[in-house]
This record gives structure tokens, C-alpha cells and sequence, in this order.
């Protein structure tokens, strides 16, 4: 009951629950994943005019999150997430526009940029130090001065992402105490927080309107753009909301019980050939790995690398993904 009663006082005080900015948050780092399974799909499904667009996925990303928070930032104060949860940003001195429901052109570009460029920059170097992470763990690494500045970086970017969790833990804490006007860091810096939209004007035509129209040949692309655009954008964002239902469907592990024992592969000739050998560098396993969905054993650093170039078993060609692999302690 506390926990409730705390819920509506900071609601009747026109600041949004906690609920509130932690699902905007878990929505909006939904899309990106949600997205790339789909380019996976199509990667494997047609490779040779699709396969481009894994390899550069992060960029093609960048583009299209660019474009989405454009768009909402300029038309409804907000980011793609928060616009879902009607919410907007607002200054955090004054907690009203001058202009309307409209963020200072400063704002909304330093917004643009912390939603857009700072995830993008954010992802790309945990990329590169996991590649050296790998690398270290599988002795690649020596005693040279850059090889020593890897390793010195892996440990110093593992202590940034220790401190920004610990850091945003408490600032959420301090908007749930209520000490703080804004729920993260980002929006602080900014000089921003959260508000409760005001309802949106409702169009003024319906989808009736608009079949009517359609049978009676008095159609009008620029009267009705408003009313179809709006049900696109909202299509998107209820579609986003449903792609991350099914991710936390998806991850429900169902019980083994439940499970058919499925029957043992049959050995064929490559198997034999690469016997306690690794079918990439045919040499014997270096951290052995098996990947699940072929069950064939590779070098922790050679299937890795591969699924990450191509996000498919080299044998057997069967799509897979990194978080796929299974560690294999053998003497």
C-alpha cells in the first residue's frame, strides 16, 4: 500500500511514476535488438542482397533511430519511448514552454545527440574491448606496450560501466525519494525532466471518413496525410511494445520435463576428418566451444568471430548467434 500510495502522490504532483520512466527506458532499448533480429532473418535468408545490411547494421541503425527521434523530439518534445508513455520533456526551471509544446532548438539537438550518438558510441567501444577481452583470454595478448594498454583498458572500461550503473541506481533513487526533478543523469545535464503530455488533438477527420471517401472517389492525399501518418507512427509504437512482449515471452525457459529427447545426429564423413580438431583452424580446440544448433565443437575464438561475421555455423550453414555457444571443459 505504500508503494501505491507513493505512486499517486508523485502523480497528482505532475511527475511521472517511477513505473512510468523505467518502461519508457525498457522500451526503448527494445527496438535496436528487435530490429536486428530481423536483419538477421534476412541475412540468412537472402545472403547475397541482404548480407550487407548485418555488417553494417550499427550504422544503418544510427540512421533510422536518428530519423525517429527527429521526428519525435521536433513534433512532440519527446523521445520514440517516452512519446508511447505520453510523456514530454519539459526544462526542470521554469516547467513551462515559451514556445508551446516545443523544446528550444539547443535542447532538442543536445537531446538528438545523447539519445542518438552517445548509445552509438557507447556500443561500438563495448565491441572493441570485448574483442580484446576475447583476445586476452585466449593468450593473444603479450607484453607489448599496446597489448598492455588493451588490457588496461578492458579493466578501466569494466570499472566506467560498474560506476554508471551504480550512478544511475541512485539517481533513480533520488527521483523516487523525491529529491530529484529529473529520473536520469542524461536529463539532468540537460537541464530537463519528465512531464505528463497534454492530450492530443484529435483529427479532424476519421478512418470512416477516410473509406467513405475512398468509395466515393473524393480522395485528397493532403487533408488525410495527418490522420494516416499519425495511425503509422502509432502502428509503430504499439508494434514495438508487442516485439518487446514476445522478447520476454521468448526468454520464459520451458521446462526440459516437457522436452522430447530428440534423437542423436548421425556422423558423417567431416566429423571423422575433424575429429578433436576445430573444422575452422583445423588445428586441436583452444578454449573448446560447441554451438548448439549444428553440434560441432570450434575454437571459442574462431566460432565467435565467424558468427559475428556471418551469423551462421560454417558447416552446416544453420543461422546461430554468439549467445548460442556453449563452453566445453574437457581434459
Amino acid at each position: 500500500m505504500a508503494v501505491y500510495a507513493a505512486h499517486l502522490t508523485r502523480t497528482l504532483q505532475g511527475t511521472p511514476s517511477v513505473f512510468q520512466v523505467t518502461a519508457q527506458e525498457a522500451l526503448g532499448s527494445t527496438v535496436k535488438p528487435a530490429l536486428r533480429k530481423v536483419v538477421e532473418f534476412l541475412s540468412v535468408t537472402y545472403p547475397t542482397k541482404c548480407g550487407w545490411c548485418l555488417r553494417y547494421y550499427d550504422e544503418l541503425y544510427l540512421l533510422f533511430d536518428t530519423c525517429l527521434q527527429y521526428y519525435y523530439l521536433k513534433h512532440y518534445a519527446a523521445s520514440f519511448s517516452e512519446s508511447f508513455y505520453d510523456l514530454l520533456r519539459v526544462p526542470t526551471v521554469t516547467n513551462e514552454f515559451t514556445t508551446g509544446q516545443q523544446l528550444p532548438v539547443h535542447l532538442e539537438r543536445a537531446s538528438l545527440a545523447l539519445l542518438v550518438l552517445v548509445p552509438y558510441i557507447q556500443d561500438r567501444v563495448e565491441a572493441l574491448v570485448e574483442r580484446w577481452r576475447e583476445d586476452d583470454e585466449d593468450g593473444r595478448l603479450g607484453k607489448s606496450t599496446p597489448d598492455r594498454v588493451r588490457r588496461a583498458a578492458v579493466v578501466v572500461w569494466r570499472a566506467v560501466r560498474v560506476a554508471s550503473w551504480a550512478a544511475r541506481a541512485v539517481w533513480l533513487a533520488r527521483y523516487v525519494a523525491g529529491r530529484g526533478a529529473a529520473h536520469s543523469l542524461s536529463l539532468a545535464v540537460l537541464g530537463l525532466g519528465l512531464r505528463p503530455a497534454p492530450p492530443r488533438p484529435p483529427y479532424q477527420y476519421t478512418w470512416g471518413d477516410l473509406v467513405r471517401n475512398l468509395f466515393t472517389g473524393q480522395f485528397s492525399g493532403a487533408e488525410w496525410f495527418p490522420l494516416v501518418g499519425g495511425g503509422a507512427l502509432r502502428a509503430v509504437e504499439y508494434g514495438a511494445f508487442a516485439v518487446q512482449f514476445l522478447r520476454w515471452w521468448d526468454t520464459r525457459a520451458a521446462p526440459t520435463t516437457s522436452l522430447p529427447t530428440p534423437p542423436p545426429p548421425q556422423r558423417d564423413e567431416r566429423a571423422v576428418r575433424w575429429k578433436n580438431k576445430c573444422p575452422i583452424c583445423l588445428q586441436s580446440w583452444k578454449i573448446p566451444t560447441v554451438l548448439p544448433v549444428s553440434g560441432y565443437v570450434y575454437c571459442y575464438a574462431c566460432i565467435a568471430r565467424e558468427l559475428r561475421a556471418r551469423a551462421q555455423c560454417p558447416v552446416t550453414a544453420l543461422p546461430a548467434t554468439e549467445a548460442s555457444l556453449v563452453r566445453l571443459y574437457v581434459d
